[in-house]
């Protein structure tokens, strides 16, 4: 009898019967595990496939822009609140091209709402994901991240 209240005791704080419990907190992470990876693989195959709304013609032609070293086409469709220039993008791509980071191909992803866009640009050995965030009146591109 002594043997069994102790275990009874360590068995309800390790499954959360008096409150929150490792135990209690991993479970349903256990037995869910499959349904959460086929859901997870079900996102990314929809962003592979362009998920949410399409993005303009003119964005998707900014990342080309971005890939190609069109410094001219991303000066005139960049919000001219941020002060951008010719000279400040072409010495973002020199700076680019020195580390070796030469984009070679563009691919779209979706959208976050209908105001930004998600493309990924091939630098190098490795993928860079862009998000593109219209200005209010959706002419010009209000911030790259």
């Amino acid at each position: 009898m002594k043997l069994i209240i102790p275990a009874v005791l360590g068995l309800v704080l390790l499954t959360g019967a008096s409150g929150p419990g490792p135990l209690k907190d991993s479970l349903g992470n256990f037995f869910t595990f499959r349904e959460e990876m086929s859901q997870m693989r079900s996102e990314v195959a929809d962003l592979r496939h362009g998920r949410g709304s399409a993005a303009p013609a003119w964005v998707a032609k900014y990342a080309g822009a971005l890939c190609s070293a069109d410094s001219t086409y991303i000066v005139e469709h960049t919000d001219a609140a941020l002060g951008v220039t010719a000279a400040d993008i072409d010495a973002q791509f020199q700076r680019m091209h020195d580390n070796g980071l030469e984009c070679t191909s563009v691919r779209y992803l979706g959208s976050v709402g209908d105001g930004q866009f998600v493309f990924v640009l091939h630098h190098g050995a490795k993928d860079v994901w862009y998000v593109f965030t219209l200005s209010e009146d959706r002419k010009s591109i209000a911030k790259v991240e």
